[in-house]
């Protein structure tokens, strides 16, 4: 009898260690570092804090990689908790920050504001 509940926890173990393993695997996948995210988009600080017209082409990239590379809905909400909470951070023309994604050419799932509900992005 003692036998069995060895092997039966160690079997348990094992599957549990398996579990925790395929649970970091995905939430790794998900993971969206802000900081490489606000450091795509640096060249756009002149255009969005109204210092500059037009987007530059360096911006413009900055937000095409952060489209193309929240492909999931946990990245895109992450993304845009990024996003909104650098808005709080610097001094930035909320008009020009809304107009950022069409005046690049991308589309966002949300518009980028300080008030923007994350948690509701698909």
């Amino acid at each position: 009898m003692k036998k069995s509940s060895t092997a039966f926890a160690g079997l348990l173990l094992s599957m549990l260690a398996v579990q925790q393993l395929l649970a970091a695997v995905r939430a790794e996948s998900a993971d969206v570092v802000c900081s490489d995210l606000l450091d795509e988009l640096s060249p756009c600080l002149g255009f969005v804090q109204g210092d500059e017209d037009v987007p530059s082409s360096e911006c413009c990239a900055g937000v095409s990689s952060l489209v193309t590379a929240a492909d999931t809905a946990a990245e895109r909400q992450a993304t845009c908790e990024c996003l909104k909470s650098a808005y709080g951070q610097i001094n930035t023309d909320l008009s020009a920050a809304q107009a950022l994604p069409a005046d690049c050419g991308v589309t966002l799932p949300y518009t980028i504001s300080p008030d923007v509900d994350c948690s509701t992005i698909e």
